[in-house]
């Protein structure tokens, strides 16, 4: 069985065990990417477990970036209140009531002491949320599709701020792939994995998981190299061989992707016509994103069009037909 399906079917053994076991940030998240239940039964899971964190803004938009539907977020909202009416019903319970002083009843004589009887304890380690976290490797940046440099290490510790060795961390990523998905602590409670970027331009978070401890960090995610032209004549992309009208002034939108089609800076654009006398090239414009080929037809025939930037050469076949029966126009 593949790891992340081993991981979505044990969130979900997790939850509905007894149906008291609230989510995590990440096990929301790989419910959500692994499309075991839809958003509808998904929102309905987490109004009967609730959750172990407090959403943030930022964690409405990761999770909406994952699809979460309108009916998610709003369970997602509900258990933020319910939890906060809770914790306020408790801070009143917890307060003292006043009472009169009153004076203690005669206490008999205590009985003599035991004898003293030793036992062990077990003891519990327990994560410390504060001492706990992301130490080296995150607010990287790089190119989509690329792994990081440096590695991203977790540390783990109790709350007197000793070490924890042996203890399992499961990493989560948005936008980004983790190498491997969960490692033990080593001697020094730390836990280190690789990150792969994903595909969106933007930013890219990870999630680090331990017990009911999560935390999480950002990274920068720029535009890969320049891969492809796209040239467009008006709302339409063209390529390959298409037709302007011989009575206008044609002007083509040209700017470059990357491999994952995230638009890149334009570099040196340029334009060159095999044939000048069926069109010429009016003027040549761009800026960092975008650039303009303005195109003037001058009598009927075809021809073929340069465009170059970035390195890169898209050859174009024009065809300017005779005014006196232009027929199919694929560029007015």
């Amino acid at each position: 069985m593949p790891q992340a399906l081993s991981a979505l079917l044990a969130v979900l053994l997790a939850v509905q065990g007894d149906g008291t076991a609230s989510l995590r940030k990440s096990d929301l998240v790989r419910l959500l990417s692994g499309a075991v239940m839809s958003p509808v039964e998904l929102a309905q899971l987490v109004r009967r477990t609730c959750l172990t964190f407090e959403p943030t803004e930022r964690d409405r938009n990761d999770l909406r970036l994952l699809g979460a539907d309108a009916s998610l977020l709003a369970a997602v909202d509900e258990c933020a209140r319910r939890k906060a009416r809770r914790r306020a019903a408790a801070v009143t319970a917890a307060r003292p009531t006043s009472r009169p002083p009153s004076t203690p009843p005669a206490q008999p004589a205590p009985p003599p002491a035991p004898a003293a009887v030793f036992q062990v304890q077990r003891i519990i380690v327990r994560v410390s949320a504060e001492r706990s976290g992301f130490v080296a490797g995150g607010g990287q940046r790089g190119s989509v599709g690329t792994q990081l440099p440096r590695a991203l290490v977790f540390e783990a510790r109790d709350s007197a701020g000793a070490p924890l060795s042996g203890q399992a961390v499961t990493f989560t990523g948005i936008n980004a792939s983790i190498q491997p998905a969960a490692v033990p602590t080593d001697a020094a409670g730390q836990a280190r994995v690789g990150v792969t970027l994903g595909q969106r331009v933007g930013s890219a978070t990870v999630i680090g998981s331990i017990g009911v401890v999560e935390k999480q960090v950002a990274f920068n995610v720029a535009a890969g190299p320049a891969t492809q032209l796209v040239v467009m004549c008006g709302t339409s992309s063209v390529a390959g061989h298409f037709v302007i009208r011989p009575d206008s002034v044609i002007a083509l939108r040209v700017s470059a992707q990357d491999g994952f089609a995230n638009p890149t800076p334009l570099l040196g654009l340029r334009a060159a016509v095999a044939d000048a006398r069926i069109f010429r090239v009016l003027g040549v414009a761009q800026d960092s994103a975008f650039g303009t080929v303005t195109l003037k037809p001058d009598q009927p025939g075809t021809t073929s069009l340069a465009v170059i930037a970035n390195g890169m050469r898209q050859y174009l076949t024009v065809t300017v037909p005779p005014r006196a029966a232009p027929g199919k126009v694929d560029c007015p």
